[in-house]
């Protein structure tokens, strides 16, 4: 796998940009573009596998610096092609999740700094010149949010109340069924079903921290099935099959 080829420490970080990357392909891009995107995506899960541990706790190198500028220049680069509105939302999450490793509130760090990763799909969707460049990025990332909730609050030692889980969902939901509506793309929110159902019913936490792999292993799974429902819906409603 190519995820064990380059070493990478954090196997989730390279699944969820993967997902990433996928879902901002469909239901239709620019080939060229989407080939260009891949060397800049593999030395993005790179730097950010090294960093994220030393991020979290505010003790970066020169070299670290440098690598994250580096690895940054291509996406400003996009964001003062497309210049849209809609690139804050990456940048103002970067912000949220940097200010919550600062303040030592490492949870909401993570929770947010899913949340970022996700939100890259704002910026690759308007570079692939991806026709659903607001709808398929708002389910991406609003999903990864509650679905970074779910996961801290399954965390034994995690004190998140099941509330806070529930109400960023609900919140999630009437944005998602708003902007389906308006965009007449309500079929996609057939990929919201099964999300919903955990999300409102998630259940007791873990008996014990040897659980949490095999949390990760069903969320990826998890995380595969909503990409490929919202992948295949949108395709179903762009193409008019």
């Amino acid at each position: 796998m190519l995820n064990a080829m380059i070493k990478l420490r954090n196997h989730g970080l390279f699944g969820l940009l993967t997902y990433t990357y996928v879902i901002s392909l469909f239901p239709k891009s620019d080939l060229i573009r989407a080939l260009i995107l891949v060397p800049i995506l593999l030395y993005s899960i790179v730097v950010l596998d090294k960093l994220n541990p030393k991020v979290e706790v505010f003790k970066l190198s020169y070299l670290d610096i440098l690598l994250g500028v580096l690895s940054a220049i291509p996406y400003i680069l996009i964001i003062y092609e497309v210049r849209s509105f809609t690139v804050l939302i990456p940048i103002t999450l970067l912000l949220l999740s940097l200010y919550f490793f600062h303040e030592r509130k490492s949870m909401w760090g993570n929770v947010v700094g899913t949340a970022f990763i996700s939100a890259l799909s704002f910026i690759l969707t308007l570079f692939l010149n991806n026709p659903f460049y607001l709808i398929i990025p708002s389910f991406w990332t609003l999903y990864t949010f509650t679905q970074a909730l779910y996961v801290e609050y399954k965390i034994p030692y995690r004190k998140l109340d099941r509330k806070v889980l529930m109400v960023s969902w609900s919140i999630s939901l009437f944005l998602l069924i708003t902007l389906s509506l308006y965009l007449n793309v309500f079929l996609m929110l057939l990929a919201l079903i099964e999300p919903s159902v955990r999300f409102f019913k998630p259940g007791e936490k873990l008996k014990s921290s040897k659980e949490i792999r095999s949390l990760g292993r069903g969320g990826m799974k998890r995380d595969l099935l909503f990409v490929t429902l919202t992948v295949v819906t949108s395709y179903l409603v762009f193409f008019r099959v």
